[in-house]
């Protein structure tokens, strides 16, 4: 036996040679291995609200600006689907790692487009206040509408009936009533279909 310390051999005289052992260090790869995707995979299966509300909060901001505005709110359905679209992008950029589904892309996309419903009926519903308590000019809208009512029945002699009724208060009402829920259900299921279209695009690129 040799001690730690001695640099010759105690019998012949030789000198020792000790050789260091080699320590190995594992080589860290840039390649996930299937644990990290699969975690990525059940990660993407289940939404985190903190992330969702924002982003579609801002995408249903956007589209309920758009719908308002003269001119641009002519292409409604576009500025619907591109706020679900949105919302799943916005949700990406705060978690980048994500294998969205399309089960949850269109979760996203239909709360954006809930969302985006609910501030164009307030931004609508305060425009009309105003127009009419404010500026005295709601009048001025029922003529108009009364106008557009009489030359729709115009060109259909079949409509001159409906049209006559919408002009009574209970037929205005429902018209009015009608027309908000096509919106609500245009806003939810446009923004829905955004939603899946921007999840399942953003799986292709990460594979």
């Amino acid at each position: 036996m040799l001690g730690a310390g001695t640099a010759f051999c105690s019998q012949c005289g030789a000198p020792q040679v000790r050789v260091p052992e080699t320590v190995t260090t594992p080589v860290a790869t840039d390649n996930p291995g299937p644990a990290t995707s699969e975690a990525a995979q059940s990660s993407g299966s289940l939404i985190n609200w903190r992330h969702a509300l924002p982003s579609a909060i801002t995408a249903g901001l956007g589209m309920a600006v758009a719908s308002t505005l003269p001119i641009v709110n002519v292409l409604f359905p576009l500025w619907m689907l591109g706020g679900g679209w949105l919302a799943v992008i916005l949700y990406r950029r705060r978690s980048p790692l994500l294998l969205l589904s399309s089960t949850i892309g269109g979760k996203i996309g239909a709360l954006a487009g809930l969302l985006g419903f609910l501030f164009f009926a307030v931004f609508t519903s305060s425009y009309l206040a105003i127009e009419t308590l404010a500026m005295h000019q709601g009048e001025q809208i029922r003529a108009l509408l009364r106008s557009a009512l009489d030359q729709t029945a115009a060109n259909n002699p079949q409509t001159q009936a409906i049209s006559q009724w919408v002009q009574t208060p209970e037929g205005l009402a429902v018209f009015v009533a009608f027309g908000t829920f096509l919106f609500f259900v245009a806003f939810l299921l446009l923004s829905t279909a955004g939603g899946v279209f921007a999840a399942s695009l953003g799986r292709r690129k990460l594979r």
